[in-house]
């Protein structure tokens, strides 16, 4: 299960454990001595604590096939388990069909960005953010559908942030003014429309939100903008 993060790089960044993905999602922090639940392993890890290491982490999350909502350190890969099922059964076709015959994973694009780079923005409260997705593409002509959402427990913003225009190409957001200091996560998921199986590709767009805005920007200069966006460097 570790490993599923690669899977997505749009998504999952190695360098930052707490920001969630396929595999999961862990603390912030190194903990002391998080001891593995299998025995044969505990001798091995009392010979050198104290040790430290990332745990999991838990987050609450609403299921939407089934309405119910769990939380829990499981609940961070429960939340991605559609599209992994639907990856795996896609992988599984290529190995027995012709590429014409099975379904591949469509390309989200951020601003006209289609690369697997993480976006980070410097922002500031009472912003108004605009995003687009319309540049997204399928290799295989699928129809695409659209879900932009607000990722809380990988932020470090308690409050809500709304999402405009969730379910379509385009969407937008304005920055909280409680957000100075703080961090949000917003997800884009492009899902085709295949009729056999559907296949999900990620963004992943961090707003760093700062104390306060530019000095070179001025209050009547405010508007609805569209950001700039700036890929995290890879190692």
């Amino acid at each position: 299960m570790p490993w599923l993060g690669l899977v997505n790089r749009a998504l999952f960044d190695i360098n930052e454990p707490a920001w969630g993905g396929w595999s999961g999602r862990f603390t912030r922090g190194n903990v002391a001595d998080f001891w593995s639940r299998h025995a044969d392993i505990r001798p091995d890890e009392e010979r050198f604590a104290p040790f430290y290491s990332y745990r999991e982490a838990s987050d609450v999350w609403t299921d939407p096939v089934d309405g119910k909502t769990y939380e829990g350190d499981f609940v961070p890969v429960w939340r991605f388990r559609q599209a992994m099922y639907a990856d795996f059964q896609a992988r599984m076709d290529w190995c027995v069909k012709p590429y014409s015959e099975a379904n591949h994973h469509p390309i989200a694009a951020a601003d006209g960005d289609s690369s697997d780079a993480i976006v980070r923005i410097s922002t500031y409260p009472g912003r108004e953010l605009a995003f687009g997705a319309s540049a997204s593409s399928d290799p295989d002509g699928d129809r695409l559908e659209f879900r932009w959402w607000i990722y809380q427990e990988a932020g470090t913003y308690p409050g809500r942030v709304l999402v405009h225009g969730e379910s379509g190409p385009t969407a937008s957001l304005s920055v909280p003014t409680g957000a100075r200091d703080h961090q949000i996560h917003l997800i884009l998921e492009v899902r085709d429309d295949h009729p056999e199986v559907r296949l999900t590709d990620y963004r992943r767009i961090v707003l760093d939100v700062s104390s306060r805005e530019p000095w070179s920007e001025s209050p009547q200069g405010r508007g609805r903008e569209r950001p700039s966006m700036l890929p995290i460097p890879r190692p």
